[in-house]
């Protein structure tokens, strides 16, 4: 009889119908993409369009794609010559029509009411403009697994240091995968850099310097896969560049630009112990110069990502 008086869970909020515009960047993840898209249309009226974009696979994913295209009429699909990540998502922003745009890579998932959940937390905090949440993780097979690295980079900012040093000392975004924002956030503070590894990192830490803020939910709501052919995994040398241009570049926003407030020297003091930690302020030092007079701190409009002979240099320092 005491079932009678329990308490039914509330049903899960929706945050409206057709807010939503989601990006799909695809590339040789035939095997994958079945479940991303499934993930997507499982969140419901919130989504208003899919457009998925691939980036010239080679494998079978267009035609995997066609397939799970015809299940639902807000899906767009089109494939186009080899780019990278950085400016298929770029292009597929650029296709949006939603009051907020959320990235999830082909190879990734999201779990049931994310969308709705992401998009209340900025309702209910206007003066953000981009959402995340905390990650699971699985395996190439969709088995869970344990992420120490991340475990670590989150009890980082648990610990009380601010949002964008946490970020420099480690990625816990891990993904775009993990962003939704308000879509006029990218005419404010610009696209995604021509960066392999780190346009992810680049373009939060961007949106932060520019004096826009992350709003960040406790709860799981994303299942980031680990697997052999994950580009973060690759020549580790080249991700440690890319970092430390993304730090320098936050740092050299942060503090040099035009009309900033003095700095918080205390904050100063902790990104500069975390450089000193990773060893990447050998690298940071030459290259916030290099972009006070090349770009002003800007990667994705300056030319440091496309100057071969500086990059060649900070492969050395990193």
């Amino acid at each position: 009889m005491f079932g009678l008086f329990r308490r039914k869970p509330a049903p899960p909020r929706s945050a409206g119908a057709a807010r939503v515009s989601v990006v799909v960047p695809l590339y040789n993840h035939a095997g994958y993409i079945t479940p991303a898209i499934e993930s997507v249309l499982a969140q419901g009226e919130v989504v208003r369009e899919v457009v998925v974009i691939d980036d010239g696979s080679t494998d079978d994913s267009a035609e995997v794609m066609r397939l799970l295209a015809a299940r639902d009429t807000r899906i767009r699909f089109r494939g186009q010559p080899n780019q990278g990540a950085h400016a298929t998502i770029n292009a597929g922003i650029g296709e949006c029509g939603g009051e907020f745009v959320a990235i999830l890579n082909s190879d990734d998932a999201w779990l049931p009411g994310r969308l709705d959940a992401l998009a209340l937390l900025l309702d209910a905090q206007p003066d953000a403009d981009l959402a995340a949440s905390a990650i699971s993780f699985m395996d190439g097979k969709g088995e869970a697994i344990a992420n120490p690295w991340y475990d670590e980079a989150m009890g980082f900012l648990r610990a009380g240091a601010d949002t964008g040093t946490a970020l420099v000392n480690a990625n816990f975004l891990m993904t775009t995968s993990n962003f939704l924002f308000r879509r006029d956030l990218v005419g404010r503070i610009g696209g995604f850099a021509a960066l392999r590894y780190t346009h992810d990192l680049d373009f939060a830490l961007r949106a932060l310097a520019l004096g826009h803020r992350l709003a960040l939910s406790d709860e799981v709501l994303l299942r980031y896969r680990l697997h052999g052919s994950n580009t973060i995994s690759e020549d580790h040398r080249k991700v440690r560049l890319e970092w430390a241009a993304c730090a320098s570049a936050y740092l050299t926003l942060l503090w040099d630009r035009p009309g900033t407030p003095e700095p918080d020297w205390q904050a100063a003091g902790a990104v500069q112990a975390v450089l000193q930690r990773h060893e990447l302020a050998r690298a940071a030092g030459p290259c916030m110069a290099y972009l006070r007079r090349h770009g002003g701190g800007r990667l994705d409009s300056g030319p440091l990502l496309q100057d071969a002979a500086f990059r060649a240099r900070m492969l050395e320092w990193v």
